[in-house]
């Protein structure tokens, strides 16, 4: 056979990969052990920069993001985000619940935001309904 014909090809993904962006180091570890759990593939990130590093320089399916961050605020980072990557879903989290739902209602964002603290069995199904109306 000749080597054109062992050309290898990217092997589709079996698991959403989520972009995890939280400044609370305990915290981002926490929701990263349990993404990774339940089905999850996760690159975490530390803050807006990190998180714009990281999905530059990979696939993203979703974008899981506290909405107070230092110096980007997780909407700034999810419409830099959005605008490379269109298809990316959001989940936003926030111990600031009515300050951040105020805010997303003035911007027009329309995602999830889940208030701090939250039961993990309520961000996987928030997760897996951003992932599946991704998919549609």
């Amino acid at each position: 056979m000749s080597p054109a014909a062992f050309q290898l090809t990217e092997a589709p993904r079996s698991r959403p990969v989520v972009l995890l962006v939280e400044d609370d180091d305990p915290v981002r570890e926490l929701i990263r052990r349990a993404l990774a759990a339940n089905g999850f593939e996760v690159m975490a990130a530390a803050s807006g920069e990190e998180a714009l590093d990281l999905a530059n320089g990979g696939h993203v399916d979703l974008l899981l993001s506290d909405v107070m961050l230092p110096r980007q605020n997780g909407f700034q980072v999810a419409s830099q985000i959005r605008s490379a990557s269109p298809h990316v879903r959001v989940v936003f989290m926030s111990g600031y619940f009515e300050q951040a739902a105020a805010e997303a209602a003035d911007l027009d964002i329309n995602s999830t935001i889940l208030q701090k603290p939250f039961a993990m069995a309520d961000l996987m199904l928030h997760l897996r309904a951003a992932y599946a109306a991704s998919r549609r």
